[in-house]
């Protein structure tokens, strides 16, 4: 095998390598919103199953115990409630004793609502199909646009040479 048979096969490689990810994150794309669809689709819990891991959600009223950038803690009906939180941004000052409201899904809190807060918690369901459908193609034509610019590139040098 001679140095110009292997070039033409390493850019069929890193084609297929572009490819083959693109490929998955569109695939990924189309899945990437069952989890969302899930939620918004989930039946209403009652009470009794707001700290459960029951298909189900409800917003329910709470108290903010402390805020910070990595933690949310709060009381919901007489029940201490410490989330993980990645917040950005001005947090208020004093926020103990604020009322919020806060969504479960499946026994997990997914939002917190109240005055000037309103965010999603880590673990709440997001939709990223756009961005995962963005990088799909950005792999499949960006990477066939640069093979294509690295096999033209390389195929003009070798008519240039004697």
């Amino acid at each position: 095998m001679s140095g110009d048979d292997f070039r033409p096969r390493q850019a069929l490689l890193v084609l297929a390598g572009f490819w083959t990810v693109g490929v998955v994150l569109l695939v990924a794309s189309l899945f990437g919103s069952v989890g969302l669809d899930r939620f918004r689709q989930a039946p209403t819990c009652s009470n009794s199953l707001v700290f459960t891991t029951a298909y189900c959600r409800i917003t329910v009223d709470a108290t903010l115990i402390a805020l910070t950038r990595e933690e949310i803690v709060m009381d919901v009906g007489a029940r201490r409630v410490a989330i993980d939180s990645y917040l950005h941004g001005p947090l208020p000052d004093d926020v103990a004793g604020r009322p919020v409201r806060v969504t479960f899904y499946r026994g997990v809190v997914v939002h917190v609502e109240g005055g000037d807060l309103n965010f999603d918690t880590v673990a709440a369901p997001i939709d990223r199909t756009d961005e995962l459908r963005f990088a799909g193609l950005f792999f499949l034509i960006g990477g066939t646009f640069l093979v294509g610019i690295d096999t033209l590139r390389r195929s003009a040098r070798r008519a240039d040479s004697p």
